[in-house]
């Protein structure tokens, strides 16, 4: 496929529909020719794809003649004219008499001064045609709309004559234009605004690195604009704000955007400025509001012109912007001292409480603690309605309106907080820098300490981390932020679980959390105890956890702490439930701190559940989320859980370049614990493939407590893997020990997951007078929520069967393995299991590759029960 890149800035992904038709343009001469109008609004593509065309052009060998518009040569008889044919001028000799005087008075070269147009239009077209005997010729008009009228209508009557000539014409207009070309009746190729998906195509492949709240604000006013795309994303500031600041245009997007501004009357422009600055604001609300500003009063008809221009569109009393862009051109047009004046305008007129709050705050100038105070109210009441954006705008502009230095710090520091949900890291830094200066109480300073410690990466490594969490949080409920107080020990509860922590330290750490004075069954609290402990308290946990409903949880951070609770304490599928809700809660909420934790989260419970399809879109999302929110563990463990489904799927011939990168950083970063997963994706890999020695060599640095992988909690997802690759490489002689301090674990955790790895590895280990019943009793648990688990069991017990020469006893639970390591995808089991039971003298069809592309969860759930026997 032809590469579909302009080279003005725009480009041609999800154009290929348009450059196809052009090709074909191309393609058909010699034989014959044609024409072909490209119209769109600016920056659209038209000139990439009138590019595109003069490449396809010299790929083919066709010779190229081209002209453009120019807006201070629109006045100048026959410029765009000349600049086309000047290649040609010299051939003009070839021509009769009466043509060619015709041409050279239309140039200015010759004796005449007024030309034929007739004469000078035939000469032309016979100017074209006698160099296209030579060579085929192509045709480029590009800004056809600004071209002199004279030259528009020699080029439309060369336009319709081009059918039986080697010879093609293509011109780009600007839409809301009318010119001889159109009026020519000539096709017409109409460009629409990219698609979301060819959008955000294009966008990553420009600005790959782009924070996600830029990404999603430049995705929204570019509208599907390519041109608006590639420069929006090269000069946005990166989050420097809370509030939804104007955006401030390249000059290339201004020449797009407001080329007919400045057109405009003063009333047509100020009523624009009404309605740029409030996208809610009716007809009439906008017409008051100008009128303000100008004496002689208003009506409808200051629109008009705007309107006629394609600038706006009145619709049912609303007025609406061609593209959003033209919005933020009107803004960055209008002098500072009228913008503040129109927001005192619409404040006096809009009756809704919210926007005239806002607008208030906008016009003022200085302090105004009366607007701060209700700035901070409406904060809290958006933040209580989920509209956490609204709050933090508010929270930001509420702390510039402060006199009061006490005062401003409090705003400061809650707005920090928000920014800090948001992901806005930059924004924290700005905030806390602001704050630094002012003489902060105890509760705000512990705020700042938290803030600081989180942005800073510390949590990680610091020395007496716990010690100082756990201080902040105190120093918070001494302030009577006990919301804040519980959630900041949540940052340092995961550091319990990543790294190698005492247990005096887990047990310090919730007992400062139970010691809040909270319900036993608070979200944070479950999440904190379920992260340091989870194996003392984790069946205390999941009781608790047992008695909450999704929908008494109206906070999706709540959802969040009540999801990962589940899932540390064993109960995956009960985790899923509740983080699946969470992440949809906080991606609408656009709180991308905590949507990429929960992210991560979510991945590592689908993974046990067997939604494999849902990690991986997990994974890969919050992987990019993390860079711009500043959590780089987080986007490295989503590397590592992405190339642990990879592996269990075994669609990758080579996990290596998944793994390579993150462990590369990890290590720099002395994160033994956090390669824990790396290690599991290696052994899952290997196992899938029937390698047991390189399973086991993966495998056992997890659970070796000498190693720096070792993982106190995330050995117990591959205790069925380190038993079954021992036992393959004759290494399970050295298991008695590790499988014993594990059955322990498990008698006293009263985990689920827990007692579910530990019977199903078993068997693996027994003789062969206590194996069978010992399979029996491992398939007759409640298997449900770990399908993959199950489907290795039945494998198992279907292979040990075989090697017994009970090949009929063997064919169900080979059977029922294939089915359910078809449903969930995983292709290599499903190779080895098949060759097992061809073994056994009985064939299987051949898996469909999209079957589990095909089941949703609830079909994979169904499909768990019939194995299990049920109808």
């Amino acid at each position: 496929m032809p590469d579909p890149s302009g080279d003005d800035g725009t480009d041609l992904i999800g154009r290929q529909g348009e450059v196809d038709l052009l090709d074909s343009l191309l393609d058909r001469i010699p034989g014959r020719g044609g024409a072909l109008l490209v119209r769109g609004a600016p920056g659209i593509g038209k000139s990439a794809l009138l590019q595109r065309t003069r490449r396809r052009a010299d790929t083919l060998g066709v010779l190229t003649l081209a002209t453009s518009g120019v807006e201070s040569e629109a006045e100048l008889a026959f410029a765009g004219l000349h600049q086309l044919l000047r290649p040609l001028i010299e051939r003009r000799d070839r021509l009769p008499d009466p043509q060619r005087h015709a041409l050279e008075a239309a140039f200015g070269i010759g004796a005449e001064v007024q030309p034929d147009p007739f004469r000078l239009a035939v000469g032309a077209f016979q100017l074209v045609s006698d160099a296209a005997d030579s060579s085929p010729l192509v045709l480029i008009v590009d800004d056809a709309h600004s071209l002199d009228r004279p030259s528009l209508g020699v080029l439309a009557f060369i336009a319709c004559r081009l059918e039986s000539e080697p010879v093609a014409l293509v011109a780009a207009l600007r839409s809301g234009f009318q010119t001889a070309l159109e009026d020519a009746g000539l096709p017409v190729l109409d460009l629409d605004r990219l698609s979301p998906r060819a959008s955000a195509e294009l966008l990553d492949r420009e600005a790959p690195d782009l924070h996600p709240i830029v990404r999603a604000r430049v995705l929204a006013e570019s509208a599907g604009n390519p041109l608006a795309l590639v420069e929006l994303a090269r000069t946005l500031p990166a989050t420097e704000r809370l509030d939804p600041a104007p955006t401030t245009l390249t000059a290339r997007l201004e020449r797009a955007f407001a080329s007919r501004l400045s057109d405009l009357a003063e009333k047509s422009r100020l009523t624009l400025l009404a309605a740029a600055l409030d996208g809610r604001a009716s007809l009439q609300e906008i017409l008051r509001s100008a009128a303000l500003l100008h004496p002689g009063g208003l009506t409808g008809a200051a629109l008009d012109p705007a309107r006629e221009a394609g600038l706006v569109e009145v619709l049912g009393g609303e007025v609406h912007f061609r593209h959003p862009l033209v919005r933020s051109a009107v803004r960055q047009a209008a002098p500072p001292a009228q913008v503040v004046e129109m927001y005192g305008a619409l404040a006096q007129v809009v009756s809704d409480p919210e926007r005239r709050l806002w607008h208030r705050a906008m016009s003022a100038v200085g302090e105004d603690e009366e607007i701060a105070a209700a700035l901070e109210d409406h904060a809290r009441i958006a933040r209580g309605r989920g509209a956490i954006t609204v709050a933090g705008a508010a929270l930001e502009r509420a702390a510039a309106l402060t006199a009061d230095p006490g005062r401003r710090g409090e705003r400061l520091m809650a707005a920090a907080e928000v920014a800090y949900e948001l992901g806005l890291v930059e924004v924290v830094r700005r905030l806390l820098r602001q704050a630094e200066p002012l003489d902060l109480g105890s509760r705000d300073a512990a705020r700042r300490a938290w803030l600081q410690e989180m942005i800073t990466g510390n949590v990680w490594v610091e020395t007496g981390a716990t010690r100082t969490f756990v201080t902040i949080a105190r120093q918070l409920h001494a302030g009577d932020d006990v919301d804040l107080a519980l959630r900041s020990l949540v940052p340092i509860a995961h550091r319990c679980w990543w790294t190698r922590t005492r247990d005096t330290t887990r047990q310090y750490l919730v007992d400062a959390a139970t010691g809040m004075g909270m319900a036993e069954d608070d979200p944070r609290v479950l999440a904190i105890t379920a992260l340091a402990h989870p194996e003392v308290a984790g069946h205390t946990v999941l009781r608790r956890v047992s008695r909450l409903r999704l929908h008494d949880l109206g906070d999706p951070e709540s959802a969040m702490y009540v999801g990962i609770a589940a899932e540390k304490a064993g109960d995956f599928a009960l985790g899923a439930r509740f983080l699946s809700r969470a992440v949809e809660g906080l991606r609408d909420q656009v709180r991308l701190g905590s949507l990429t934790q929960a992210l991560v989260h979510h991945a590592w419970v689908a993974a046990h559940t067997g939604d494999w399809d849902a990690a991986a879109a997990a994974t890969a999302e919050a992987a990019g989320m993390a860079r711009g929110t500043d959590q780089p563990q987080y986007g490295l463990t989503g590397e590592l859980v992405g190339a642990l489904i990879a592996a269990l799927r075994g669609t990758e011939g080579d996990l290596e370049p998944l793994l390579a990168e993150p462990e590369r950083t990890l290590l720099a970063m002395k994160g033994g614990p956090l390669l824990a997963t790396a290690h599991l994706a290696r052994g899952a890999a290997a196992l899938g493939d029937g390698r047991h020695d390189d399973a086991f060599r993966h495998l056992w640095p997890v659970f070796d407590a000498t190693d720096q992988a070792f993982h106190r909690f995330m050995r117990w997802s591959a205790v069925v893997d380190l038993v079954e690759s021992g036992v393959g490489s004759d290494q399970a002689a050295g298991l008695g020990d590790v499988i014993a301090g594990l059955e322990a674990i498990a008698r006293r955790s009263r985990s689920s997951f827990h007692v579910a790895e530990i019977t199903c590895a078993r068997p693996l280990l027994a003789s062969a007078g206590d194996a069978e019943a010992l399979f029996t009793e491992a398939l007759a648990q409640d298997l449900t929520g770990l399908p993959f688990l199950r489907a290795r069991t039945e494998f198992s017990f279907g292979r040990w069967l075989r090697r017994r020469r009970r090949s009929a006893d063997s064919r169900t639970p080979l059977r029922s393995a294939i089915v359910l390591f078809d449903a969930l995808g995983a292709s290599g089991w499903s190779r080895r299991a098949r060759q097992e039971l061809r073994a056994t003298g009985e064939r299987i069809g051949r898996r469909v590759p999209d079957l589990r592309d095909r089941l949703t969860a609830q079909e994979l759930q169904i499909a768990q029960l019939a194995v299990d026997g049920l109808s």
